[in-house]
């Protein structure tokens, strides 16, 4: 239960810095800005928590999925794509990153389609 407030507590600040960046920039650049500033923190902080063998497992959920979460889910693409490629998984690692690209922004278009049929 505590991993859950954690990751609650996290995601709300997260939320709220992505607003507070992306608003002060404007436009899809300051989002570019969030997602970019996302996967170099969520890399930091990954790092962080795998050479902290002793942190306990609220800390991790509060800074990695609650805190980078809120912020930015790019972030979180960008790892497992990493994560991927270090597991010499090379081929799913690019069908991950390419296929999650593409196929995101034909959903985003089947989502708009399917919204203007809806509303």
């Amino acid at each position: 239960m505590l991993s859950v407030i954690s990751v609650f507590a996290g995601g709300g600040i997260g939320s709220v810095l992505r607003y507070l960046v992306s608003s002060r920039i404007g436009s899809h650049w300051g989002i570019m800005t969030v997602n970019l500033l996302g996967a170099l923190i969520i890399g930091i902080v990954y790092h962080f928590v795998s050479v902290r063998t002793g942190l306990r497992p609220e800390v991790k959920a509060f800074l990695m999925t609650g805190m980078l979460g809120g912020f930015t889910t790019f972030s979180t693409y960008m790892l497992d794509f990493c994560l991927l490629m270090g597991r010499q998984q090379t081929a799913e690692a690019f069908l991950y990153l390419l296929g999650s690209l593409m196929l995101g922004v034909a959903f985003l278009y089947l989502g708009i389609y399917a919204g203007k049929i809806l509303f």
